[in-house]
């Protein structure tokens, strides 16, 4: 009964052996990531700061993961929408508020003026530094994002001079 526990444990010792010589190949500070990045499109992230990012600004910054700039957009439109919001009450009922002292109307107007220019300058800030944060985005992450041409094969089996763009990714 001796020998067949010890003959088991070496057995088992021989089997396990690889399975520690593995565990003790990598190091505890070692860290091992197997995400595949993909660069950003400059012109897509602009195109979604213009088209998504007038209902949330930031959302260009969004896609190239820039997300403190993202949120930072995104909170002066929240506060934007409550400045021309404030705004437009003070204007409707002008006795609501007697922070204006007694131009409350031109005060309301003048906060809903501030508000919208806020709401349109964030907006535009988006707009213009998207495509810059998309190719900051490639930078850091040492990623190319080329568009190149390549011809394609119409129906007939004969090439023409249609191109196509297509993405080359580098790594």
């Amino acid at each position: 009964m001796k020998r067949a526990i010890i003959s088991i444990s070496i057995v088992l010792i021989i089997l396990a052996a690889p399975v520690f010589a593995m565990a003790s190949r990598y190091d505890s500070d070692e860290v091992i990531d197997e995400t595949i990045l993909e660069p950003k499109d400059p012109i897509l992230a602009t195109v979604l700061a213009v088209g998504p990012g007038l209902l949330i600004h930031g959302w260009g910054h969004f896609y190239t993961e820039d997300y403190k700039m993202g949120l930072m957009l995104t909170g002066t439109e929240l506060l934007s929408i409550g400045a021309m919001w404030f705004g437009a009450w003070e204007n409707t009922s002008p006795d609501a508020f007697a922070i204006y002292g007694s131009g409350g109307r031109q005060g309301g107007a003048l906060t809903f003026a501030f508000g919208f220019l806020l709401f349109m300058g964030s907006w535009f800030a988006d707009i213009y530094q998207a495509g810059n944060s998309a190719h900051q985005y490639n930078v850091e992450h040492n990623l190319e994002f080329k568009v190149q041409e390549e011809s394609l094969l119409n129906g007939n089996g004969n090439y023409n001079s249609v191109y196509a763009a297509a993405y080359n990714i580098r790594f």
